[in-house]
C-alpha cells in the first residue's frame, strides 16, 4: 500500500520525472548538505529540545537554549556541507540561526501560552473512507490553548516571508488539520501557525470544513493522477538548478554528458551535431516556403493580369485557377460562437459536425477522460469502451527551440 506525504505530492507537481526517480527507482546519488538545511536542522532541534523540557515542567534559560544550538551545531557539523554563497561564512549561517533561536525564547518565553499535545508528531491517516489513499507527516508542534482550539505549529527558517494569501492557500498544514480532525472528535477549531524564524514573524491561517473537503477530493485526484501515469514526464523549470537527478534525467542528461567537454569536441558530439542539423533544415525549409509563398501569389497574379489558366516555364507548366467557395469564421475569431449557436438551433448541428478523433486522443492522453469517469462526470461503461477503442502507437516527434544560454 503505497503512502503519500505533502513532499511527495508536492515532488509530482513540480516534476514527474524527478518522482519517478526519487520515490519509484530510488536511484541512488551522493547525499549533499546544503548550508541552509543543515542551519535549519539545528534550529529544529533546538525547539524540540525546548518543547520537550517544558513538556516535562523544567524551564530552562535562554543561554541554555543557545549552548544546546552550539552544542548541536559542532556535533553535527562536517565537511560536506555546502556553501554555495561563498561570500558567507559557516560562522555567518551558524549567527543567523542563534539569532533566530534567540529572537523566539524572547517572543515566547514562558512557552505557557498552550498546551503541548505532539512534538515531531507523527500523522498517519487515510484520505478516504475506504482507507485506499494514506498521509504520512510530521508536526513540528501540536497544541491546543485553553479555549480547546488546537494549534499546528511549523517552523521556517527560510530566507524568504510567506504572503498571507500563500499561507491561506498552503497545503501542508491544511493536510495536517485533516489528521488531527481524524484523530480526535473534539477537534473542532485548529488554526495553522507558521513561525518564520529568522524575520521573527507569524503567519496563521484557518480552513473551513468546505475547503477541506476540497482539499482532500484534490489531494485523492493528485495520487490518482500519479497512479494512472505511465511515462512520468521531465517538467523543465528553474528549479531543474536545485535537482539533485540531472544526470539521470531524460531532459537533463545530453546536457550532463557533454558540458565537460571542450568548445572543439562538443561541436563533433554526435548529438549536438544532429541537433544542429536539424536546425539548419528547419531554417532553410522555412526560408523556401516562404519564397514559395511569394513565387505563387505573383504568379496567381500573372495569369490573372493576362487571363490566362496555364503559364509554361522550360520544363514545367503551372495550372493556374481562383474558386469562389465558402468559409466560416474560425474557431478563435468571436464570430464562431455566434455561428455555432445558430446551427445548434437550426438543428443541423448532426449534419455539419464531424468526431475529431485528433481531439479525443487529447483527451485520452491527459486522462481527461479517465479523471471524468473517476469522479462521475462520465458513464464509467462509455469511458472504458471508449478507452478500448484508442489505438497505441509510435508518433515521432521532433522540436526546436532556442537554447537560453550557450549549453542550458
Amino acid at each position: 500500500m503505497p503512502t503519500y506525504s505533502h513532499s511527495r505530492l508536492e515532488t509530482y507537481s513540480t516534476c514527474p520525472q524527478q518522482y519517478k526517480l526519487h520515490y519509484m527507482d530510488r536511484v541512488e546519488i551522493e547525499e549533499v548538505e546544503g548550508i541552509e538545511a543543515f542551519m535549519g536542522g539545528r534550529v529544529h532541534e533546538t525547539l524540540e529540545k525546548l518543547y520537550k523540557d517544558v513538556r516535562m515542567t523544567r524551564l530552562p534559560s535562554e543561554d541554555e537554549v543557545l549552548a544546546y544550538y552550539d552544542k548541536v551545531w559542532e556535533e553535527n557539523w562536517h565537511e560536506g556541507v555546502t556553501i554555495v554563497r561563498t561570500d558567507y561564512t559557516p560562522e555567518n549561517y551558524k549567527e543567523v540561526g542563534r539569532r533566530a533561536v534567540a529572537q523566539y525564547y524572547g517572543q515566547h518565553h514562558p512557552f505557557n501560552a498552550s498546551k503541548i499535545i505532539g512534538i515531531e508528531h507523527l500523522i498517519f491517516f487515510p484520505l478516504d473512507d475506504k482507507q485506499t489513499y494514506w498521509i504520512r507527516g510530521v508536526i513540528d508542534r501540536l497544541a491546543q490553548r485553553k479555549d480547546g482550539t488546537y494549534e499546528i505549529h511549523d517552523y521556517k527558517t527560510s530566507n524568504r516571508l510567506m504572503t498571507q494569501g500563500e499561507a491561506d492557500k498552503d497545503r501542508q498544514l491544511a493536510l495536517y488539520h485533516l489528521a488531527i480532525e481524524r484523530a480526535w472528535p473534539d477537534v473542532k477549531d485548529v488554526d495553522l501557525i507558521w513561525h518564520y524564524l529568522v524575520f521573527g514573524k507569524e503567519l496563521k491561517s484557518h480552513r473551513t470544513p468546505d475547503e477541506l473537503r476540497t482539499l482532500r477530493e484534490e489531494l485523492m485526484d493528485d495520487i490518482r493522477a500519479i497512479e494512472r501515469d505511465r511515462d512520468f514526464r521531465p517538467r523543465e523549470s528553474p528549479l531543474c538548478d536545485w535537482c539533485a537527478y540531472p544526470q539521470f534525467c531524460p531532459a537533463k542528461k545530453h546536457a550532463v554528458m557533454t558540458s565537460a567537454l571542450p568548445a572543439n569536441k562538443y561541436l563533433e558530439e554526435p548529438g549536438v551535431r544532429l541537433v544542429n542539423a536539424y536546425a539548419d533544415l528547419q531554417r532553410r525549409k522555412r526560408d523556401v516556403e516562404d519564397e514559395m509563398d511569394q513565387v505563387k501569389a505573383a504568379l496567381v497574379e500573372y495569369a490573372r493580369e493576362r487571363a490566362v489558366e496555364v503559364v509554361r516555364g522550360s520544363d514545367h507548366k503551372a495550372l493556374v485557377r481562383v474558386y469562389r467557395g465558402v468559409n466560416f469564421p474560425g474557431k478563435d475569431e468571436p464570430a464562431r460562437e455566434v455561428l455555432e449557436d445558430l446551427v445548434r438551433k437550426s438543428g443541423l448541428w448532426d449534419r455539419v459536425s464531424m468526431l475529431s478523433t485528433i481531439g479525443l486522443a487529447k483527451l485520452v492522453e491527459s486522462r481527461t477522460i479517465q479523471r471524468l469517469a473517476d469522479s462521475g462526470e462520465l458513464d464509467r461503461d462509455i469511458a472504458d469502451r471508449i478507452l478500448a477503442l484508442a489505438r497505441q502507437e509510435d508518433r515521432p516527434w521532433v522540436k526546436l527551440s532556442h537554447l537560453r544560454s550557450d549549453r542550458d
